[in-house]
């Protein structure tokens, strides 16, 4: 391992730099603050990001006894820094990689954890040897935010029998985490591994092995030499095979207790822990039943509380009270506060429950105070204040205890051991949909032997936001989130999600804990609602904030489609984009000077209209609480009463604000941002309007329901306003395209099995921007046309499978339906790939190039693959046939064209190139490496011309990439000589070393 000079483990790290400088470095890799990283010879030379947006060159040379000398512009010690750790980072994570190659799942996801183990977890021996002992792991960076440490026991040095107490392990079922595979890299070092390695563990043992992905069995491992007592008893519960053969749970206990406290044998904790969850679930099941029964028994009166519930709400009460963990997403207004009440208050009477946490955004918890009190005789603790404060509270006599979710953050630990709640409820869940984000990781570790899950919106982009709520639950519905997206993701060849399928197989996993009803339940009990979107033109004030913002965002797109953006300039980005949509509500929100906007004209007439003359009620959203001060100065102005409610607003008034406005009929107006979006109950009003569009569809959903609910009498009217031809109607296209795999997933009368997925909403307006002129690029996609070349078939792949689908979206995905029907989980991608699907399966069948012919259709080609071929191909790079799939697919032959001119020009000016450099004379160098790199690549795809610089980096990475011509290394070689030669005076080295770049990248192509 040590010949690669630069190539560093957590080990070589801390050799040379403090804990905290690896820590530091650590994180700017994983912030992608390494902008530029390049090897030449024994020097490492890169650009970093610092904190405060500055670009350190850092520089690393390797004498000849491979010391490392630094150089970094952030010192003048030439000494080592954080910038030059996550240099190495950077390093060992595009070089350092095992030689082996790895394609499938399951490969790539134990690739994950043997780099993380290589390179962010500590290590030491505890007890016993490298062979057979005991570890202390720690990890650099936790993936839950808190700093833990974990035991691994070896047994075996090559063979995945080892185990760790970390959560990974117990979830993954891939039979390894980082934290083994730091013992065993650490291990590999030593100079007595290999001994230990062939002499195999000293003990017989028994341990549980994912040897499927979806079940797991107990496994015996022999001794080289075993007493004739113990073997007897092997033979008793054990086959021939080693594989546990007795009953579970009743059978494995007897042989517990047969080999207790023998010094010749080990029992597992992971094969103890599975059989106990097995007995476990078994019990769960029958009190379950028992608990449904008596729960619909009652008709909808149940003890305790005070009113009658629905036939549906008896339904969500049993079945979460029944199932102990469960989701209860039905839709908004269909009263999942009092379902969860219900069944608390029958777990807290009948099952043992004394506390219960209610987890809930700020705005919501003295809402829940007051159905807790409405509903129920039950005591009531709400948590908030200083910390001394909020420490007596957890202490208090109550059932019920409710904090919001910012405070779980910083009160987790005397949660744990203070409270130590028997049930949690989660309020307004999709706060944690994204599974990386700390809050998640922090509310994950509550402990609690039930969990009640409320959301409307449980899945709103993507499949991961259900992942992340069901972990929560029970994380073997979905398993780990490698195989969940292996069963369920359609992706094209560079593993880019472009579909989803085996939807019916989702439900059916997800049914046992998952509860959906829609408000068709209670249509009849609702009035009727219409709604209306307006088209606003902007003042030339706003046209001008608005254009030159989304200028600004598009030359970062332009960036973001050439590599990462640093977190400086996503910062920018984002701040772009946003000015843009400020922009589209009023000039003021952006320049905070200017006065008005024709939104809140057309605002001032619906209220006058609405309010003065017809004595009606209205709720105003917008995100911007400037914007909401705007329109209470409107307002108060036209002689209205209002209330205005924005985060500022301390979450114990808001719930004074709400009863004001529902029982003054003086008050006729209620501001809100969307602090105000969730939870809130504002029957008493018949008008919404939306002064803005928001990103997400189910934040617009939870602004409807606050007014249009069970209680609602008056026929409601919803007004959307939108700047005309601006970024905000740009979005609100987007928007309608996110509900199809919703409804696929959580409906429980959906019948679709495969649906596309749009793409994330920023990564959609990232690349539009990176093409031009957004509204041109904008009208072309609302007349029909594509902006991006060569990705009809992935488009069209992800496009969702609504009503008014077109014919071309229709026909893909009938035949990755059939797709699906031939291979089953055999599949393990399905690549779109030019004018025709591959498919890659394990366990290569002679049937299945018979069952490829039989589905292709004339105009949509099949191709099958088993995946090591896959693999195989791939490691040829640009060489590889799959770069020529497009001519396969199309003439079903490997023939290749005659050799394109385009070469013979492109070699003409490298070599004038090459003569101009000879002679000391840099001047158009630039410009004849970047024609010639473009001729090149335009003659290995096949082209007559090649694009115009403009236009390289859409080419590039719209129609190169994807066919695999140049890896993403090279295409961002191509891109950086192209954008160079854009440039005057550049200074002669960059030239020299542009020079040299183009060289050796032409060798490697030819």
């Amino acid at each position: 391992m040590h010949n690669d000079y630069f190539l560093y483990d957590t080990e070589r790290l801390y050799s040379i730099a403090s804990g905290e400088q690896v820590k530091e470095g650590l994180a700017y890799f994983n912030e992608n603050r390494v902008i530029a990283l390049e090897k030449e010879n024994n020097r490492l030379i890169a650009q970093v990001e610092d904190a405060d947006d500055e670009v350190c060159w850092v520089e690393l040379s390797a004498g000849s006894d491979g010391a490392l000398s630094f150089g970094c512009d952030c010192n003048r010690e030439q000494r080592v820094c954080r910038h030059a750790i996550a240099a190495l980072y950077r390093y060992a994570d595009q070089y350092g990689q095992d030689d082996a190659a790895l394609g499938s799942a399951v490969d790539e996801a134990i690739q994950e954890r043997i780099k993380k183990g290589r390179n962010e977890v500590r290590v030491k021996l505890l007890s016993g040897n490298l062979g057979f002992g005991v570890w202390q792991a720690a990890s650099l960076v936790s993936a839950t935010y808190t700093q833990r440490g974990y035991q691994v026991q070896i047994r075996s040095l090559d063979q995945r029998m080892n185990y760790c107490t970390c959560p990974d392990l117990a979830s993954n079922r891939l039979g390894t985490c980082k934290h083994i595979e730091a013992v065993l890299h650490f291990a590999k070092t030593k100079p007595e591994y290999q001994r230990l390695k062939d002499q195999g563990c000293p003990l017989s043992f028994v341990y549980l092995a994912w040897e499927s992905a979806t079940r797991p069995v107990i496994r015996l491992q022999r001794a080289a030499q075993v007493e004739d007592d113990l073997s007897r008893l092997f033979a008793e519960f054990f086959d021939a095979q080693g594989v546990f053969s007795g009953r579970l749970p009743e059978d494995f206990f007897r042989f517990s207790q047969l080999v207790q406290g023998r010094d010749d044998f080990l029992l597992g904790d992971d094969a103890v822990q599975h059989v106990q969850q097995c007995a476990e679930d078994a019990a769960q099941a029958v009190r379950g039943q028992q608990i449904s029964r008596t729960i619909l028994q009652g008709n909808g009166v149940l003890p305790g509380i005070k009113v009658r519930l629905f036939p549906y709400q008896s339904e969500g009460v049993a079945f979460l009270a029944s199932r102990g963990r469960a989701l209860l997403a039905d839709d908004m207004g269909l009263g999942k506060t009092l379902q969860a009440i219900s069944a608390a208050c029958w777990l807290a009477d009948n099952a043992g429950v004394n506390r219960v946490l209610v987890v809930c955004p700020a705005s919501l918890k003295h809402q829940w105070a007051r159905e807790i009190a409405k509903f129920t005789g039950k005591t009531v603790q709400i948590v908030q204040g200083p910390v001394e404060n909020r420490t007596v509270q957890y202490r208090a006599d109550a059932l019920f205890f409710i904090v919001n979710y910012e405070l779980v953050l910083r009160d987790l630990i005397v949660i744990g051991e203070t409270l130590k709640p028997d049930l949690l409820i989660l309020d307004e869940a999709q706060r944690i949909k994204n599974w990386r984000t700390k809050l998640a990781s922090t509310v994950k570790l509550i402990p609690s032997r039930y969990v009640f899950v409320l959301t409307g919106t449980p899945l709103e982009n993507r499949l991961e936001d259900l992942y992340s709520l069901l972990q929560l639950v029970d994380v073997r519905v979905l398993g780990p989130l490698w195989r969940c997206l292996l069963d369920f993701h359609v992706t094209d060849e560079r593993g880019k999600v472009v579909g989803y399928r085996n939807l019916s197989e989702l439900r059916r996993r997800i049914a046992p804990v998952m509860l959906r009803r829609n408000r068709s339940l209670v249509s009849d009990q609702l009035p009727d609602r219409t709604e209306v979107v307006l088209d606003i033109p902007m003042n030339p004030k706003q046209q001008e904030l608005h254009d030159s913002a989304l200028t600004a965002a598009g030359r970062l797109a332009t960036i973001a489609q050439k590599r990462p953006l640093t977190p400086s300039e996503q910062n920018r980005l984002m701040a772009a984009l946003q000015q843009a949509r400020m922009a589209c509500n009023a000039a003021g929100l952006v320049d905070k000077q200017t006065q008005g906007s024709p939104k809140l004209d057309e605002l001032a007439r619906l209220l006058e209209e609405l309010c003065l003359q017809s004595n009606r009620k209205a709720v105003v959203f917008s995100q911007w609480a400037l914007m909401t001060e705007m329109v209470e100065s409107l307002v108060r102005g036209m002689g209205l009463g209002c209330v205005r409610l924005h985060g500022g607003v301390p979450s114990h008034k808001r719930g004074e604000l709400m009863e004001k406005f529902q029982q003054d009929d003086a008050l006729q107006v209620f501001i809100s941002t969307d602090a105000g979006g969730t939870g809130l109950n504002l029957q008493s009003a018949s008008v919404l309007i939306n002064l803005d569009m928001p990103w997400n569809p189910a934040v617009l959903d939870q602004r409807i329901a606050r007014i249009h609910r069970l209680g609602q009498k008056q026929k409601v009217q919803i007004f959307l306003l939108l700047a005309e031809d601006s970024y905000e109607q740009h979005v609100a296209r987007l928007v309608k395209g996110k509900r199809d795999l919703f409804d696929n997933v959580v409906d429980p009368d959906a019948s679709e099995d495969v649906v596309g997925v749009s793409k994330k909403m920023l990564e959609t307006l990232i690349n539009d921007l990176a093409l031009g002129s957004p509204k041109e690029i904008w009208d072309a996609a609302d007349a029909g046309s594509s902006p991006a070349p060569a990705t009809e078939i992935a488009e069209s792949a992800g496009k969702q499978t609504a009503a008014d689908e077109s014919e071309e979206d229709a026909r893909v995905r009938r035949l990755i339906e059939k797709i699906q029907t031939a291979f089953g989980d055999r599949i393990e991608r399905i690549m779109a790939k030019g004018g025709g699907l591959l498919v890659v399966v394990r366990q290569w069948q002679d049937a299945d190039e018979q069952s490829a012919q039989e589905l292709s259709e004339a105009d949509m080609p099949v191709a099958v693959m088993d995946a090591r071929s896959l693999r195989s191909l791939l490691r040829l790079g640009s060489a590889s046939p799959l770069a020529e799939t497009r001519t396969l697919f199309e003439t079903g032959t490997t023939e290749t064209a005659p050799e394109n001119p385009l070469l013979t020009v492109s070699a003409q000016k490298l070599r004038s190139a090459q003569v101009l450099m000879e002679q000391q004379c840099s001047a158009g160098v630039m410009d004849l490496l970047a024609s010639a790199l473009l001729l090149k690549v335009a003659a290995m795809n096949g082209q007559a011309q090649p694009p115009v610089p403009a236009n390289a980096a859409v080419w590039l990475y719209g129609e190169i990439l994807p066919r695999q011509l140049l890896t993403p290394e090279q295409a961002a070689l191509v891109m950086q000589v192209v954008s160079l030669s854009q440039s005057p005076n550049l200074p002669e080295t960059l030239i020299a070393q542009a020079w040299g770049d183009v060289s050796r990248l032409f060798a490697l192509l030819s």
